[in-house]
């Protein structure tokens, strides 16, 4: 009878509506209820709605909406108040400002809310795994920079210690090239040169030059027990007597002395140097006399 009742509620109220050149989103965004419901209320189809106090109060901000008597048209369909308070724990109004009734959310489990929040962990592990990575990757890359300096400091060193090395045996080459400059300066020193003998007779003639400001000495050695007078170009005697088998006589003479001759009777048993340097007289006799011609180098 009640549904008899409010049969044709829902075609005055989409005539006035569509009189007015309003849709149902007009009406949705003007009464803030649900398009479902204004279209279960324009098809009569009151049982969509949550509940009898829903059906009055749609319907009346439906009518007021359209501009008609919103009073007049539930008395005449006879759409009452309910005698029960409705369970207005049921309804909410969403973020987009629409009443939505009876779709109360039931109490989620401690498994939905795990779902919930699981995605919001899994993103904070993948952060937390971003920056140990980052950090990771930096930690790696300073260390390396820090080795590679290491090494660069070693090899460093390592250079110097050979420039060093290499300068201690430069510096040897140099010291040794220095001595060896020296030693061949001293040897290539001038020395005392002693010419072949040529031999007159009995007398060999040996030109000897001696470098400026050197010392002259004729040294004489024996092998054998031989008779020996050794006499200046001014006459002087500078020596005389029998030298012995390994005895050797050394003679100085004087710078302005030109000339010395030696007269022995055994000339095989004697050797002679001048300043060190060998002076053999080639004698071809026991008796024999050499002269020693003395000129400045």
């Amino acid at each position: 009878m009640a549904e008899e009742q409010r049969r044709g509620i829902g075609q005055e109220l989409q005539t006035a509506r569509i009189a007015k050149g309003l849709t149902l989103d007009d009406i949705q965004a003007q009464t803030k209820i649900q398009k479902r419901y204004l279209q279960a209320i324009e098809n009569d189809q009151f049982d969509q709605l949550p509940g009898s106090f829903y059906e009055r109060a749609f319907t009346r901000q439906y009518a007021a909406t359209v501009g008609l008597d919103a009073e007049s048209l539930l008395d005449t369909h006879e759409i009452k108040e309910p005698t029960v308070a409705p369970d207005l724990d049921k309804s909410r109004v969403d973020a987009d400002n629409v009443t939505r009734a009876g779709m109360h959310r039931t109490e989620e489990t401690t498994i939905e809310k795990t779902r919930a929040v699981l995605p919001k962990v899994i993103l904070a592990i993948a952060a937390a795994l971003v920056v140990v990575a980052v950090w990771a990757v930096v930690a790696n890359y300073a260390g390396k920079t820090t080795h590679e300096n290491a090494d660069d400091s070693t090899v460093s060193v390592g250079s110097s210690q050979v420039s060093k090395s290499s300068s201690s045996v430069s510096s040897a080459k140099k010291s040794s090239s220095a001595k060896e400059k020296s030693s061949s300066s001293s040897s290539e020193a001038p020395k005392t040169e002693v010419a072949a003998p040529t031999i007159s007779g009995n007398q060999s003639t040996l030109d000897v030059k001696v470098p400026a400001n050197d010392a002259r000495k004729l040294s004489i050695t024996g092998s054998g027990a031989s008779w020996t007078q050794v006499k200046s170009n001014t006459g002087a005697i500078l020596y005389s007597g029998t030298i012995q088998a390994n005895e050797t006589h050394d003679i100085d003479i004087a710078n302005d002395i030109t000339s010395v001759t030696v007269q022995t009777g055994n000339a095989n048993n004697l050797t002679f140097k001048f300043n060190g340097v060998d002076a053999p007289i080639n004698n071809a006799s026991l008796v024999w006399s050499a002269i020693f011609n003395i000129s400045q180098k």
